[in-house]
């Protein structure tokens, strides 16, 4: 951190200026967070302080630095300082067998406002019944929806705060569905939660979710945006965090973080490694391509974490429906087949929407999650 700013003022007026770079917003949101820790613990008072981080990140929102990649790679490192972070060595990467494991992750910024399906947990669980994949879920609970990752795994039967820095790796050796609650891992949010409530617009915080998976080992992602406006930046930043990643940031035309039930999504696209300035590729899809009917996002709407719950659990992961036949059954096989797309880098849709579907009627999806609510209950 630079010696001679040690106050956030100095930060808007760099903001203000023109002058403030990427490495001005890592060491600013360091100072804030390393600030507030500290008057946390000393219950002080934090009303200067929060006119002066609001009015920072009210000034980074307006000149629009919140949206481009180098200060959201940059913030998500900052946080994850904070962060309880589980890294692994290298020789993790692959199995006993020399084979590349794939461990992978679907998380959508959130904020687009359409409240549907808990589609990206859903997605998580059918595709973790597909042998040689993984998946390590991170999300929170319910902001801007009625319905969050957390607030329908908790419905599901796991108690998400027993899923923590201290228990992650042994529930990693032994399932191939997990899901970590950011709350539980993340304590430089935690300390910025307050002002965020205050402040009642957007910033930068709302974005840098789903960069700041504590699990290094994650190395295929999925990640949606709520504007097609950030796509591309997103992209470009995920790959400043995640060099050693695939990945796919994907935004619904309806205005969506998810790959879309209906009409085109576009899907910006990167492979692990590649140099920075290599082009990037975009793909525009819909459901069409993947053989399946396309649905209103009326037919897929959040019914609340208690109802959600009940559609996943008692009814489309006990293979009652084929495709065509529900609207958010569909929907999770859209996106569910779009991950499976990532994971073994293949282009064939339609087969992968039968491989997903497969994971559902064989049980193996439904037996993913038991295993790792009972492995939590155990705890």
């Amino acid at each position: 951190m630079s010696h001679s700013i040690k106050n956030v003022g100095d930060y808007t007026k760099k903001i203000l200026c023109d002058t403030f770079k990427p490495q001005d917003l890592f060491d600013s949101l360091t100072l804030i967070i390393q600030t507030l820790e500290t008057i946390d613990k000393n219950q002080g008072s934090k009303l200067s302080l929060y006119v002066n981080i609001s009015s920072f990140l009210t000034a980074l929102r307006t000149k629009g630095l919140d949206h481009k990649a180098d200060y959201i790679a940059a913030a998500a490192k900052a946080i994850l300082q904070f962060s309880d972070v589980i890294k692994y060595p290298v020789d993790t990467t692959h199995d006993k067998n020399e084979q590349a494991l794939v461990v992978a992750d679907i998380v959508g910024t959130g904020g687009d406002g359409q409240n549907t399906f808990n589609v990206s947990t859903s997605s998580a669980i059918v595709v973790s019944g597909i042998k040689g994949i993984k998946i390590v879920k991170h999300g929170g609970k319910a902001s801007t929806s009625n319905s969050g990752a957390g607030d329908l795994i908790n419905v599901l039967g796991v108690d998400s705060t027993k899923v923590n820095a201290g228990s992650v790796e042994k529930l990693y050796a032994s399932n191939d569905f997990m899901f970590l609650l950011a709350s539980q891992f993340h304590k430089g949010m935690f300390h910025v939660a307050e002002i965020r409530k205050m402040m009642k617009i957007p910033t930068i915080f709302n974005v840098l979710g789903p960069l700041l998976h504590p699990m290094s080992i994650v190395n295929k992602r999925i990640l949606g945006v709520y504007s097609k406006d950030l796509g591309l930046e997103y992209l470009k930043a995920a790959r400043l965090v995640y060099p050693n990643n695939d990945i796919f940031v994907v935004w619904g035309h309806v205005g969506l973080d998810e790959i879309s039930p209906i009409g085109k999504t576009t899907v910006w696209c990167s492979q692990a490694n590649n140099d920075l300035n290599t082009e990037i590729k975009v793909l525009e899809i819909s459901p069409l391509d993947f053989g399946l009917m396309e649905h209103p996002l009326a037919d897929c709407q959040s019914l609340g974490p208690a109802k959600n719950a009940d559609i996943l659990a008692n009814h489309i992961l006990q293979g009652e429906y084929r495709r065509g036949e529900n609207a958010i059954y569909d929907y999770i096989l859209l996106n569910s087949a779009m991950l499976y797309c990532l994971c073994f880098n293949s282009k064939d849709y339609k087969k992968a929407v039968d491989i997903v579907e497969e994971s559902i009627h064989n049980g193996s999806a439904l037996k993913s999650l038991q295993k790792f609510v009972k492995d939590v209950e155990q705890l």
